[in-house]
């Protein structure tokens, strides 16, 4: 499966600037999703309050960082045509509430 990124990821990449291995964890988790695909790839649920469109989440395991996968990031995807593109790519307590991540989503949904 081809893995992309929506381009405001980069936006996402510097708010978590104070974690060293934020990119380093989100490429890994790419690595794992593109060879495993949807069904293999351990911990993904689908998000839900999006209505017909499947917007899937997922746990990201933090490399070299001495915390397990609920302190990690998450990151928010939809799959299209085989493609999967990459949404937002987070870590707890950087959003205010789940209401704003939800927002951010949408938003980015109409890019």
């Amino acid at each position: 499966m081809e893995v992309g990124r929506h381009h405001n990821i980069k936006k996402d990449f510097k708010l978590l600037k104070r974690y060293l291995t934020a990119e380093e964890s989100l490429k890994a988790w790419e690595r794992l999703f593109s060879s495993k695909g949807l069904r293999e790839t351990p911990g993904i649920e689908v998000y839900p309050g999006f209505g017909q469109e499947r917007i899937y989440k997922a746990r990201v395991v933090p490399l070299k960082e001495k915390c397990g996968k609920s302190k990690g990031y998450r990151v928010i995807f939809k799959i299209v045509d085989d493609i999967c593109e990459i949404l937002v790519f987070s870590r707890h307590g950087i959003y205010k509430s789940e209401k704003e991540l939800i927002s951010i989503i949408k938003t980015r949904l109409l890019d």
